[in-house]
């Protein structure tokens, strides 16, 4: 394995669960120390941390939180904390077996922040002070000092951690408000810490992933990797202990936000279990291929073959041969159904066809729901009304071999207009047992993709004929790690991406930024457009789907149209307008109607359609 701080630099390193949580759920109660446990039933511990590797954890944390002798000494076992510590680290070792980082946990002491400058402060120092040695006698990989309400407290342990050459992690414990108990904000922690000497930063426990979240994420970008673990459940303390006893909530979609607002690592604390972290590495394998959970597909560079010529890009497509004549071109958002019947689906594609819109995109599986196969409803929609659809591809769902299957068979059933996404995790719909995939990433597939186009496969062997993609992919003009978003894109256009189509902004000065900073990437632009259907609909989209907040003024306009019984009707306004400011310097635009309403799409679109132009004559193959 690289060293630790590689992995934390590079983004996407999971960390595991809480411990005292299974232990607890195992038999051992509340009142028994948890750390006497790893001399006890070693078995039961190892069998713990294996559950936690399992799910795809690549920091195992040693079960010695309070392993120390003020602790210790309260359950009458002061004279056992070197043998209690070092059975700790045995067991995390053995069951990490090379495929994981062993991280030696220390928690505070306990002492309050008014006894630190008294007599009881050299006390603390001297229970740190041993903890930390014990610990690093024992050969971990690093020190995580965690559950540190007290910043003062915490900065005394990185001073005695530094001088032991071992990476060395500082998470903060914040209030319910987001702030220490000194009223020390999360910029004010992460710099004090930093100027500490931490190589990693950030926070644990305290709250559940909405906390973490806004405590972690200024923490981004102080001078070193920021790690959240956040809680679950309903808590109760028990000797100053934090014990989660309810049942378990998701953390895949929280680990997908938290990572793109730029927090390096990720993990959970009291009251998380394998179950919690089986779908946190669904979203690292996603979002975060340096700290991905399984091998990643290893793609060869994808040379031409000698004397073979891809397809012209206009020659690919209608939607192609118009945006590179420089048309402005229109597509709609029409999703496959639940059950059998395209019936709807055709009739409204037919519609929007003759009002003049250019083309209508196909999910693949949207929200992580079970829908009818995009493929199947691409090939019917094209027969019945001469639309070529954009079909979107997800590399959630099939493996590597079964991606290029679907997509090989796709391009010989006609489909050409292709959107690359890495999709979302299937923890975001009612299937959260399934299994994401992602043996390849967006970029990946593109690169892909574009060797077909080229008659080279991904392996590097000459493929029989060209295929004809025309290639679009995904950006968030409003993500919170803005400058990931637009290194990703110019990864994206370098692996064959021929168009973007952008989530929705409500931001307008947010889509300017965008289209000011991705002008020399020389893609053409589909803005993305979500027309609000209630300031209801405005709250959950702001809260629930990362990239798509809105500004204050949108809500209150929302909410002041609700109230008039026009909420829909300002949701087609907002759209127009952004649509407007914009118009000269985008090639189309993209519209996602709510709950499926393809009439409020023309709405939108009003005046920037023509009648539809006479259908070219299918390319030459």
């Amino acid at each position: 394995m690289r060293p630790f701080l590689d992995s934390a630099h590079a983004g996407g390193l999971l960390f595991d669960g809480a411990m005292g949580t299974l232990l607890y759920d195992r038999g051992v109660f509340v009142t028994h120390s948890f750390e006497q446990i790893n001399r006890e039933q070693p078995k039961l511990v190892r069998q713990i941390h294996e559950a936690y590797l399992q799910a795809g954890a690549r920091v195992l944390t040693t079960n010695s939180f309070a392993a120390n002798r003020l602790k210790l000494e309260k359950h009458g076992l002061a004279d056992q904390v070197a043998a209690l510590n070092q059975a700790a680290v045995k067991l995390a070792r053995e069951a990490a077996g090379g495929r994981a980082y062993v991280a030696g946990s220390v928690g505070p002491t306990g002492l309050r922040f008014e006894d630190l400058a008294g007599p009881a402060g050299a006390t603390a120092r001297a229970v740190l002070d041993e903890h930390i040695r014990t610990l690093v006698a024992a050969e971990v990989d690093l020190i995580v000092l965690e559950t540190f309400p007290v910043l003062q407290e915490l900065e005394l342990a990185v001073e005695l951690a530094r001088p032991h050459g071992l990476p060395v992690v500082a998470l903060f414990t914040f209030q319910s408000d987001g702030r220490g108990q000194q009223g020390h904000t999360p910029v004010q922690v992460g710099k004090r810490l930093v100027a500490a000497g931490a190589d990693v930063i950030g926070s644990n426990c305290g709250g559940g992933p909405e906390l973490l979240y806004r405590v972690t994420a200024p923490m981004v970008g102080l001078g070193a990797p920021v790690l959240a673990m956040a809680n679950a459940g309903r808590p109760e303390d028990v000797e100053g202990r934090t014990i989660y006893m309810a049942n378990p909530e998701y953390f895949g979609v929280f680990t997908r936000r938290l990572l793109k607002a730029g927090v390096k690592c990720v993990g959970g604390c009291c009251g998380t279990t394998p179950e919690h972290t089986l779908r946190m590495a669904n979203a690292v394998r996603m979002l975060s291929p340096a700290g991905e959970t399984s091998p990643r597909i290893e793609l060869s560079s994808l040379q031409p073959v000698a004397g073979v010529e891809p397809i012209p890009t206009a020659e690919r497509s209608d939607l192609a041969a118009a945006l590179m004549a420089g048309e402005f071109v229109t597509s709609v958002e029409v999703n496959p159904p639940g059950g059998f019947d395209l019936t709807r689906r055709i009739a409204a594609t037919q519609a929007l066809k003759a009002a003049g819109v250019t083309t209508v995109n196909i999910a693949d599986g949207p929200r992580a729901s079970l829908r009818m196969s995009n493929l199947a409803m691409a090939v019917e929609v094209a027969r019945a009304t001469g639309v070529q659809p954009i079909m979107h591809v997800a590399c959630r769902d099939r493996n590597f071999l079964g991606l290029q299957a679907h997509l090989l068979g796709a391009h010989v059933l006609g489909v050409r207009n292709l959107v690359v996404i890495t999709g979302d995790p299937p923890k975001m719909g009612p299937y959260p047992h399934a299994t994401g995939v992602y043996d390849v990433d967006s970029v990946g597939l593109l690169s892909v993709l574009d060797g077909y186009n080229r008659a080279v496969d991904p392996s590097g062997k000459a493929m029989p004929d060209t295929t004809r993609f025309f290639l679009l992919t995904g950006a968030e003009p409003a993500a919170i790690d803005y400058d990931r978003e637009l290194r990703r894109l110019e990864m994206k256009r370098d692996a064959g991406a021929q168009a973007v189509m952008t989530q929705p902004v409500y931001d307008p000065n947010k889509v300017e930024r965008f289209l000011d900073d991705s002008k020399d990437l020389g893609l053409p632009v589909l803005l993305g457009l979500c027309p609000l259907a209630s300031y209801r609909n405005a709250k959950f989209l702001h809260d629930n789907v990362p990239g798509m907040q809105a500004p204050d003024y949108v809500f209150k306009r929302m909410q002041a149209a609700d109230e008039r019984g026009e909420g829909q009707a300002e949701g087609v306004r907002i759209a127009r307008e952004a649509l407007a400011a914009v118009r000269d310097r985008v090639q189309g635009a993209y519209i996602m109607p709510p709950f499926g309403r393809h009439r409020v799409a023309l709405e939108v679109l009003d005046g920037y359609l023509s009648p539809p132009p006479t259908e070219r004559s299918p390319s030459p193959e």
